[in-house]
């Protein structure tokens, strides 16, 4: 399955035109508290979609106005095509598609109300959900989850009928949910008339989806309260294998929304321990020709014992058979937004920093051919094994040449051609990062100069001494030459 783009979401107040919400009848399809499996019913269909007006502090041209309808559209024409059935066998055949395809698609709704403020696009978000809930379940401990294969490539051969509840996938639905009770909050009428959904998904993610990977043992610090991994369930295997950076910008997603949606700090926290861990992972290097240092980083990093392979006709070697840069561009994209979401938020992440990760997309990653672009890895290389567009939108804003590249020219060419406006892929899932870091973010961080949008989370965390010292502690200073990876097991001491 193909690696997501990763997006970071400008959460802040929408302006909202209640009519629809004062005219709605109160929700009766309210998500029930946190228990085992219940029946759901498809979501009504209607007629027709909600009439599609956009805010006007976005300032949409005739030329934004089809690329951003017909996102909408989709968004709301995948949800309500979702049935019992087709969520329930998804989940038996490889729940890890709903961190992919099924989770993805609803967040276009997430997104959809803040571009427009009508709350339709939140009720259609509850009531799709709702499918996805009825079909959790608890296996061998007491959290729920969605219980299926895994996808093909990662079931044992010694246990071809094991039943997984992935991890990545849960912390998709912790983005999915954890900005739908902020966007859900934001408007006190709405949220008042929604509070027993607002608690259901709360008391979902804080008592199940987020405590089980602890308790299941698949959470490491590597020291205590400082840099940590998350190592399963992306493999069957004992122990797991620590999760790539792509992946784990999926659990940093995931736990920046619930502490959103909590203000409770100890998600942040955790989150920022991921943050450092990928920050110690980062390698400092300078381009022939280049304008100064830049950052490079591999794909994967073992972590600890458990990265090992057991094979004893192999030794001293890795569970996983080989360590690169990013061999596909939306991976490289989804790792980098890792630091990005920290910058942003004016954590752990410095000017500097950013600075060389500029240098990593401008020097490295793009051949600097604004009308046929072409791209590299980290490293610069290019081979029949690295593939895609590493071209980070949400990194673009903060420089001129790469804000053309990126929202101009011939990617809003693409943005508006035909058969990208009618593909519910293409012009709704993929068309994520484009919308969010064009419409949302750039306006604010190129046009009002907010280089850190979201600085006010990182200011009211650390007002506490407590948190202030924590990440004062993670918070170190890459120095050249920065992290070297150990190819074999003997190198890391393990």
């Amino acid at each position: 399955m193909a690696a997501a783009l990763a997006l970071s979401l400008c959460l802040t107040a929408i302006p909202t035109t209640q009519a629809r919400a004062q005219q709605a009848p109160a929700a009766t399809n309210a998500v029930p508290s946190a228990t085992p499996a219940q029946t759901a019913e498809a979501p009504a269909p209607s007629s027709a979609l909600p009439p599609i007006t956009f805010r006007q502090d976005l300032h949409v041209t005739a030329e934004d106005h089809p690329v951003l309808e017909a996102f909408c559209r989709h968004a709301m024409q995948y949800a309500r095509s979702r049935t019992p059935e087709a969520v329930a066998a998804e989940c038996l055949k490889a729940p890890e598609t709903f961190a992919w395809i099924g989770f993805r698609h609803l967040i276009s709704l997430n997104i959809a109300y803040q571009l427009t403020g009508d709350t339709a696009y939140l009720d259609q978000l509850r009531d799709t959900f709702a499918l996805y809930r009825a079909i959790m379940t608890t296996e061998g401990d007491e959290f729920l989850g969605w219980y299926g294969s895994p996808i093909k490539p990662r079931i044992p051969r010694d246990k071809p009928d094991i039943r997984i509840d992935e991890l990545q996938m849960n912390f998709r639905a912790m983005k999915l949910l954890g900005d739908w009770v902020t966007l859900a909050k934001s408007d006190a009428v709405y949220a008042a008339r929604h509070a027993e959904t607002i608690a259901a998904y709360t008391e979902l993610m804080e008592k199940h989806l987020y405590p089980k990977w602890d308790k299941r043992g698949f959470y490491t610090e590597l020291s205590p309260g400082g840099p940590a991994v998350y190592h399963g369930l992306d493999y069957p295997i004992t122990g797991g294998v620590t999760l790539s950076h792509e992946k784990t910008s999926i659990a940093v997603d995931g736990l920046l929304a619930l502490h959103a949606a909590t203000g409770k700090p100890d998600y942040l926290r955790r989150a920022l321990q991921l943050g450092a861990r990928f920050k110690q992972c980062l390698s400092i290097a300078t381009a022939p020709g280049g304008t100064g240092e830049h950052y490079e980083w591999m794909s994967w990093c073992p972590a600890g014992k458990w990265d090992v392979g057991t094979d004893p006709a192999k030794p001293d070697t890795w569970k996983i058979g080989w360590m690169a840069p990013d061999p596909r561009g939306e991976w490289y994209v989804a790792s980098l937004s890792i630091a990005l979401n920290f910058y942003q938020r004016g954590l752990l992440f410095s000017e500097e920093d950013l600075q060389r990760f500029i240098r990593t997309q401008k020097e490295m990653c793009w051949d600097g051919n604004l009308e046929k672009p072409g791209y590299r890895n980290v490293a610069g290389a290019t081979s029949e094994h690295i593939k895609g567009r590493y071209l980070s939108l949400q990194l673009a804003p903060y420089d001129e040449t790469l804000t053309r590249l990126a929202f101009h020219g011939v990617y809003e060419k693409e943005a508006q051609a035909p058969a990208t406006l009618a593909s519910n892929w293409k012009g709704g899932v993929q068309a994520q990062d484009y919308i969010v870091n064009k419409y949302l973010l750039l306006p604010r961080i190129a046009g009002k100069g907010e280089r850190r949008p979201l600085r006010a989370v990182g200011e009211n965390f650390l007002k506490d001494k407590t948190n202030e010292a924590f990440h004062s502690d993670l918070n170190t200073e890459v120095k050249p030459p920065g992290a070297v990876s150990p190819r074999k097991p003997s190198e890391a001491g393990f």
